[in-house]
């Protein structure tokens, strides 16, 4: 038996109020054996605590007290064997007092059991658990859990079961939710190159609820094939599914016109891809697709092709050239309209990486990619069948100074733009800095900084002979955010004597320790200050921080209503002390 607690005491002071409180922990546990240490393993845990708390401010006064008991217990027999059988309890017990509030209990605990059976071709689990909860508010209710899983391995075959049912009760409103689901799974394997998986699986829902019934059946079949030859650059993979929906629902009054709906889907679909060389890719689909909703079936199906081709790298002097280009079709029937579409896609990089005096490496990247697709369906404004063309530009430069704590610059800006149509285009700007830097063997700084700037918006072409037309564009939108922590884990030379400091910021502004106070969402600096003297453990900790939350205003004379965010500085201060005893 072993036999421990702690006792906890804090006092927090924000400017405005002092909060403190105390509590006590005592628990007790065991960990033994029944007969033999092979026969039946025990273990349980009882805990007691007793907590209270105050609250004083210049217009209020309140205090509060809890009580909780923890216990848990469970035994294991035969677990070395082929066939261990676990049993767990666990019980929760609180009442909680204020002077504001009648005294309201809770208590909640869980009951159940495992029983397992292994065996070399595989192996079998049954299991029931209950849940309860009990409180003054919402009365009692009940969570019943079954389980059953069964494993069965064969030469070329892998056969799993699994059977669950979940009940929900609410004895003060007589609510009831019930939750059924049966699987059974099979994999097939003959050879390593080819693999077959299927599924069946049912399932069903019973709601019996105060704003209303509902009753769901699903049953859903499906099977995947994947083939790969050995030493051929083909894979092929294949697969149908099909599932079935059924749902009874019932409003509030019961009329016995109940809402059925029944839903029923059918999927076939193949895809081929073949690696003509290293540098060339092949590849090939085709699906089929039937729905019958409320008695209406539809049919459609699709079929893609597409080809990719990225050669080796290229060197131009001490840049590497990358290049790729890809094309694909498709063709899509039923539905509400045909469609066939045309897409082709070029891009292309040059990158460098330079080692400086002193070990520290700068990298440099650029890329350009352009895309164009062209479709027979036609564009609502003037039925002309719909084309697009992107044009994307990206480009980034990197500076890693391993001598100064792995620090780390980089900065990165893209720009993508349609080159037709209302020309909508989004840039964005990033810079980003991060830095780990020890200066001891006991202290550590630690800091990131970062800075985006985003602007998205249509270039719309100007309306001939139409001077009030105008672009529709906004300018940039910045934000950033940065953080510095200081860490030292032998303050002033003392052992177990630490000490924290982090400072946060999150502005709207270019950068967050500028701004004015609505571009300031989040300024926070906390310290911790941390001493411990054996089983005992002092901690300071001093918060200050500034949030900002957005504050609307209605003009009733020129009826409008004016946003603006307001700005709340907190500031808190909390001393806490903690004993420990006995094994805990």
């Amino acid at each position: 038996m072993r036999i421990g607690g702690t006792v906890n005491y804090s006092v927090r002071h924000d400017g405005q109020s002092t909060q403190s409180g105390l509590s006590t922990t005592l628990n007790a546990s065991t960990n033994t054996y029944i007969w033999q240490p092979w026969f039946a393993r025990v273990e349980g845990n009882l805990g007691f605590t007793v907590a209270s708390d105050s609250s004083r401010g210049s217009e209020f006064e309140s205090s509060g007290r809890n009580v909780a008991i923890t216990g848990r217990g469970q035994v294991l027999v035969l677990a070395q064997s082929k066939f261990p059988f676990e049993a767990h309890f666990e019980r929760n017990d609180s009442r909680a007092s204020t002077d504001l509030a009648v005294g309201n209990d809770y208590a909640s605990q869980r009951y159940g059991f495992t029983q397992n059976y292994y065996r070399p071709q595989g192996y079998a689990m049954f299991g029931w658990d209950r849940t309860s909860q009990t409180s003054a508010d919402t009365g009692r209710d009940v969570q019943d859990s079954l389980q059953l899983r069964m494993t069965h391995r064969m030469e070329h075959h892998n056969l799993q079961f699994t059977g669950d049912r979940m009940t929900n009760k609410r004895e003060l409103t007589v609510e009831r939710a019930v939750q059924d689901n049966l699987s059974l799974q099979h994999s097939y394997t003959p050879i390593p190159s080819i693999s077959v998986d299927s599924l069946a699986n049912i399932s069903r829902s019973d709601y019996r609820l105060q704003r209303g019934n509902n009753d769901s059946r699903l049953l859903q079949l499906s099977s995947n094939a994947f083939w790969r030859p050995e030493g051929q650059p083909l894979t092929v993979t294949g697969g149908v599914r099909m599932f079935t929906v059924e749902t009874d629902s019932s409003g509030f009054v019961d009329t016995g016109n109940a809402e059925d709906n029944r839903l029923l889907n059918a999927n076939a679909n193949l895809g081929v891809s073949y690696e003509f060389n290293p540098f060339t890719r092949l590849n090939a689909g085709a699906n089929v697709n039937m729905t019958d909703s409320r008695g209406i079936k539809t049919m459609s199906s699709s079929q893609t092709v597409g080809a990719t081709y990225s050669p080796a790298s290229i060197a131009l002097g001490p840049f590497s050239y990358n290049w790729s280009t890809s094309a694909s079709g498709s063709n899509s029937t039923g539905g509400d309209e045909s469609e066939r579409q045309l897409t082709l896609q070029f891009s292309h990089n040059l990158s460098r990486s330079f080692t400086l005096a002193g070990g520290s490496t700068v990298s440099v990247d650029a890329s350009q990619g352009v895309a164009a697709s062209a479709s027979s369906r036609s564009a609502p404004s003037d039925g002309e069948p719909e084309s697009s063309k992107q044009l994307n530009h990206s480009g980034s430069v990197s500076w890693s100074l391993p001598e100064y704590g792995n620090s780390l610059v980089r900065m990165s800006a893209s720009d993508s733009r349609a080159l037709d149509g209302n020309q909508a285009f989004f840039q964005l700007f990033n810079l980003q800095a991060s830095s780990n830097l020890a200066t001891s063997g006991y202290s550590s700084w630690n800091g990131n900084l970062t800075i985006q700037a985003t602007r998205q918006g249509k270039n719309s072409p100007l309306v001939a002979n139409n001077s009030s037309a105008k672009n529709d564009f906004k300018g940039f939108q910045t934000s950033s955010s940065g953080s510095i922590s200081y860490q030292h884990q032998r303050l002033f030379g003392y052992r177990r004597l630490r000490f924290a400091s982090d400072l946060r910021l999150n502005s709207d502004a270019l950068l967050p320790l500028f701004g004015s106070d609505e571009a300031q969402e989040l300024a926070a600096w906390a310290n911790s200050l941390d001493y411990s003297i054996g089983r005992t453990q002092l901690r300071l900790n001093l918060l200050i921080a500034r949030t900002s939350s957005p504050k609307s205003s209605a003009d009733s004379l020129a009826g409008v209503e004016n946003a603006k965010k307001e700005s709340k500085i907190n500031k808190s201060i909390m001393f806490t002390v903690s004993r420990t005893f006995g094994v805990f």
